[in-house]
């Protein structure tokens, strides 16, 4: 005889073996495994640890001198009237020293002049420096960063190194095709940094400033020095014509723009948001912001978008010294006889410029 069917009472909650299935989804288990990885990721990136050590990570590339950035502007109190912050071309074109004596010697007055410049171009890096310097030296009275013939639409290399967890996260999202690489790599950073922090020493890190390896707050990046791998990068060097050419040929120019000019802050986003920013930091801290353009060897491409940065503040253009061969080590770095022509042709215009603020300043307290 056939048994009866069992008819459920309506609104009776469904079986457990119906409820297993349903947690065991597909598209379930992929929700709550990527919630689980997020946050485990947003646990790792709230790691704390000591900037310093995060500063030394690039010991062994040719950012090596970011640990002296870092020393000069955390650790060594003397003051930074003025900063250099760009490229390796303000790196190499402008000695720290050269300027800040012939300042003192025109102005008959103390005034402090770092180089931070540092290799690779990207304004992301820049921001970086400008708000730890400005945050830890509000003496600050000028501004100098780098501008050439066409910035680049990324950041900076060693953006995703040293830069603050927060800074990593809040940078541009749109239009940055470097963002998800660093976000991605965040996690991992922090926790290693978590760790290295811990016990410094064993992993080859130094756990506070050490004065006998500091290289001061005079350290001349103009001059010959020596790579990590020990190679020997040298100033003194003189090329022909000829050599120079070769040099910039074997370099593509790449192509200048996709957009047009009016969509210039869609193709440089990165580039113009933290300029920017930095011009921000600067008026909020009273600070002058000056662009310089120093050129590579026979490049008369000029400075690109150079109505974006005169907006901004003054733009000192050194392209006259593009085609005297003498003047450059490679085709995109002076040498030390084209550092000391840009270095005392900055001094004169600087000296003029801080002189007639000097006057101005004088002028607004006399008046009753």
């Amino acid at each position: 005889m056939a048994r009866a069917a069992t008819l459920e009472p309506k609104g009776k909650a469904p079986a457990p073996a119906a409820i297993e299935l349903r947690w065991s989804s597909p598209l379930l288990l992929a929700l709550t495994s990527f919630a689980t990885a997020l946050v485990a990721a947003a646990a790792l990136v709230a790691l704390p640890h000591d900037p310093y050590i995060r500063y030394q990570q690039l010991a062994k590339t040719i950012q090596f001198r970011s640990q002296w950035r870092y020393e000069r502007i955390e650790f060594d109190p003397t003051p930074i009237d003025i900063a250099i912050i760009g490229n390796s071309r303000l790196e190499a074109g402008v000695s720290g020293p050269g300027l800040q004596s012939q300042l003192r010697a025109r102005l008959d007055r103390p005034l402090n002049v770092a180089n931070l410049a540092m290799p690779q171009e990207g304004r992301n890096m820049h921001y970086v420096l400008v708000k730890r310097l400005l945050a830890r030296h509000p003496e600050v009275k000028l501004l100098i960063l780098s501008v050439i013939e066409r910035m680049p639409r990324d950041g900076h290399p060693a953006f995703r190194d040293l830069a603050d967890a927060r800074d990593v996260i809040s940078a541009p999202a749109l239009l940055n095709r470097d963002y998800l690489d660093a976000l991605a790599a965040l996690p991992y950073r922090q926790l290693s940094l978590f760790i290295q922090s811990q016990a410094p020493t064993l992993f080859g890190d130094a756990p506070r400033l050490d004065p006998k390896h500091y290289a001061g707050p005079n350290l001349d990046s103009s001059k010959s020095f020596r790579l990590p791998d020990g190679r020997i990068v040298d100033r003194e060097k003189v090329h022909s014509a000829t050599e120079l050419a070769e040099q910039r040929a074997a370099k593509p120019e790449g192509r200048a723009r996709f957009l047009p000019a009016a969509a210039g802050d869609l193709e440089f986003a990165v580039e113009r948001h933290y300029t920017r920013q930095i011009a921000a930091l600067a008026r909020a801290r009273g600070a002058k912001l000056i662009f310089l353009y120093l050129p590579g060897y026979a490049d008369h491409r000029g400075i690109g978008d150079l109505d974006f940065y005169q907006r901004l503040g003054p733009v000192l253009d050194f392209g006259s010294f593009a085609d005297n061969p003498g003047l450059f080590a490679d085709y995109g770095h002076f040498n030390r006889f084209g550092t000391r022509l840009a270095t005392a042709r900055l001094a004169k215009l600087l000296s003029a410029r801080l002189e007639a603020q000097s006057a101005a300043r004088r002028s607004d307290r006399a008046v009753p």
